[in-house]
């Protein structure tokens, strides 16, 4: 998008989201360290990208699949960060942005199925 001049590079090495994904094992082990909770019951499942596919068995997806799979997983991932990436870029890229995402989810979705990771906690009050 900085080719095309959507946007500026001094944006693009100015934005910065601090995410960080701990394994079940330093999950469990903060929890425990901190002492407040006892650990009930910790899960981890994996998830496809797209909230709307329930199909775990296929390793990937058909051309025709994996547009509409594209598609909600940039329509989920939109309603998460439309705010904070219209904040730093502006409202002018965001459709051009999610648009392009979607095509490349679809492209790698066509190739292979991915998924991420989600833990569930049961925690009790010590």
């Amino acid at each position: 998008m900085v080719k095309e001049g959507l946007v500026q590079g001094a944006d693009i090495n100015s934005f910065n989201i601090p995410l960080y994904f701990p394994c079940e094992d330093e999950v469990r082990n903060i929890i425990e360290s901190e002492g407040s909770f006892s650990v009930e019951n910790l899960s981890v499942f994996k998830v496809n990208w797209d909230p709307n596919d329930t199909d775990y068995t296929n390793m990937n997806d058909s051309n025709e699949l994996s547009q509409v799979h594209g598609k909600n997983t940039s329509k989920v991932l939109r309603a998460a960060l439309e705010p904070l990436l219209v904040s730093h870029f502006g409202n002018s890229i965001i459709h051009v942005l999610f648009k392009k995402y979607e095509k490349h989810v679809a492209e790698h979705l066509s190739k292979k199925k991915t998924r991420h990771f989600f833990l569930t906690i049961s925690l009790a009050k010590k």
